[in-house]
């Protein structure tokens, strides 16, 4: 498996405190069965910018062969999509997954959907393909959002631990409007690789050709800068009203977002 989407570099950003908190979610990651690890540290203008990025990148993998621990660690960031974000990526910045045109982005705390896509495209503008980190917690995402999202060529990822207690995603799975599963990991207490029942509870629900292409297939595709396939329906009508529809449920959950982000 691929993990596109951590934070275990050790004092970059709000991720690893410690080489040794890294390694120990390393060794938990190869439990699960990772074999490649893309770093991808927050970049925020003005709060993270890669400071001491390439040398805690190249420690840690000296470290690992030191362990001998038979996983590969590859570059990236995760641009937080304001201004300052865009035009750092214009002046070559921001680090790529694995130095290919993927790049991990998340939207900022009150973004509007709309806001959101003009950011978005700009991105696929300057010829990056964007990969829209944990789309779950946006409260404005919706079936009808996703499959917007990915005809204009955005790719969607999920945060595995958000299966556990988000059970609409696994329908935005079945309609193919999600393309990665990642872990988003920060810390060994909480954000941590402790997701063995969720990893088995995809094999039971969605079959283990879904897991292998969200965790394996789709992430190879974009470490090795290949175009992924999309297979929505262009027939099928993604207006719905079982996601985010109720206004009250979706004013809170927008709410919620804007604190704790």
């Amino acid at each position: 498996m691929i993990d596109l989407h951590s934070h275990i570099l050790p004092k970059i950003d709000d991720g690893s405190k410690d080489i040794e908190e890294s390694m120990g979610l390393i060794l938990s990651a190869q439990k699960l069965g990772y074999k490649k690890i893309c770093c991808t540290s927050h970049y925020r203008a003005g709060k993270y910018e890669n400071k001491n990025y390439d040398s805690a990148l190249k420690k840690l993998r000296d470290q690992l062969k030191i362990n001998k621990i038979d996983i590969e660690l590859l570059e990236g960031n995760e641009l937080f999509l304001n201004l300052d974000g865009l035009s750092a990526l214009k002046e070559k910045k921001v680090k790529t997954l694995n130095r290919s045109n993927y790049l991990l982005v998340e939207a900022i705390p009150g973004m509007t959907e709309m806001a959101l896509k003009k950011s978005l495209e700009k991105i696929i503008n300057l010829g990056y393909k964007p990969v829209l980190a944990h789309v779950e917690r946006y409260p404005f995402i919706d079936l009808k959002t996703l499959y917007e999202l990915k005809k204009i060529g955005v790719i969607t990822q999920i945060n595995l631990k958000s299966l556990r207690h988000k059970k609409e995603i696994y329908r935005w799975i079945e309609l193919n409007l999600i393309d990665i599963l990642a872990s988003d990991v920060h810390d060994k207490k909480y954000r941590n690789y402790e997701l063995e029942d969720i990893i088995r509870e995809i094999d039971n629900r969605l079959g283990r050709e879904t897991r292998e292409r969200l965790l394996m297939g789709n992430p190879e595709k974009i470490v090795n800068n290949e175009d992924i396939e999309g297979t929505i329906d262009e027939e099928k009508n993604y207006d719905t009203g079982i996601d985010d529809d109720n206004f009250i449920k979706c004013f809170f959950k927008r709410f919620k977002f804007r604190r704790s982000t």
